[in-house]
Parts: C-alpha cells; structure tokens; sequence
C-alpha cells in the first residue's frame, strides 16, 4: 500500500511540476514536494515489501527505522510550516502581486481558476475595464466582481493546511503501525532463525 501511495504521489507531482505555470508559491513547491516525498515513500516501502516477502531481517529493520525518522520529519516540517505561515501567506501576496504586474496571462488564468479577481480586489484593473474572469456573469463591473486573489487563496490555503494537518496526523500514526509491524516482523525472523540454528546443531 505505502509503495503504490509513494508512486502515486511521485506521478502526479512529475504530472503537475510538468503542466505548472509560472506562480511558484501556488505550483511549484506542492509537485517538487510530491514528487520528493513519493520517491522516499516508495523507496522506503520497497525496503519493508522485500522484508516481508523475504523475511530478511537487516531490510526490515531499515524500513521500521525509515519509517519513524519520516515521522519525525513529518512532525517537524509541520511545526514549521504552522509557525512560519504568515511569512508564507506574505509570500503569496508577493507573488500574486508580480504577477498582475509582470505576467497578467498567467495572472488571468489563476483568477479563472480561484474565482477571483485582482491581487486584492477589482479596484486593482481601474481605471481600467473588468476582464471578463473576475465576474461570475457579464456585464463584468466592481459591483459583482469576485474577491481578490490574495483573500481568496487566504481562505483556501487555511482550510488546506487544516486539511493537511489531520492528514499529516492520520498518516504519522499510520506509519507509527507499520515501524512497530516491522519491528515486530524483523523480531520474529531473528527468533525463527535462532531456532532453526539450534535445530540445525
């Protein structure tokens, strides 16, 4: 399971890093992201898959000590992420901002995507006309306008995180499980191998 989850995530992240466009702090950490961390999943799964199948106590040692250490890391990454979200969030109006200003074709298409408009609200198009992205229906004008871009993904990286959260957790006791599995598994080769030992003598 872990193995096909690993290259899973490593596909979608080569998928998405390959189709990304040009906002960075949106597209271009999340598939590098996925992509490194679907590598080490499958790698490290490959190493329990073998143990298993094998009884081969050194690999199955290695996948229960992987697993905790990507738990650790796991653990850590999100205290990161929790303490430094606000420079992250200012981040995302910097880039946001650029965009409008130095690329408004990929800017254009984040506001289709999101339902948005402007870095922080239709005044930033005046006194200029609407494009027609930042309304729901035409005629386009401030008045039914969506709500910047930064608010908006304010709000959907928020509810993201929280969602990644109880994710990240879920998955950490998981991985906890499969340390204590191989352990116990890499426990249990050693004393059948004993046995046989003794047996043999």
């Amino acid at each position: 399971m872990f193995q096909l989850g690993g290259l899973v995530l490593l596909i979608l992240g080569i998928i998405v890093q390959v189709q990304s466009s040009d906002l960075a702090v949106i597209n271009g950490l999340a598939p590098i992201s996925s992509i490194v961390v679907g590598s080490i999943i499958f790698v490290i799964a490959f190493f329990g898959c073998c143990g298993a199948i094998r009884e081969n106590r050194c690999f199955l040692i290695t996948y229960a000590v992987f697993m905790v250490l990507l738990m650790i890391v796991k653990i850590i990454i999100g205290v990161v992420i929790f303490i430094d979200k606000n420079s992250m969030l200012e981040e995302l109006r910097t880039e946001l901002t650029n965009t409008f200003e130095n690329n408004r074709t990929d800017f254009l298409e984040i506001q289709s995507s999101f339902q948005c408009c402007g870095t922080n609200g239709p005044n930033d198009f005046l006194p200029g006309a609407l494009p027609g992205s930042c309304c729901p229906e035409p005629p386009c004008n401030t008045n039914n306008a969506f709500d910047g871009c930064y608010e908006v993904l304010n709000t959907f990286f928020n509810t993201f995180w929280i969602v990644i959260g109880v994710m990240a957790f879920i998955i950490a006791a998981i991985e906890l499980v499969a340390a204590l599995f191989g352990f116990c598994l890499s426990s249990h080769v050693s004393n059948k191998n004993s046995v046989q030992v003794v047996n043999s003598s």
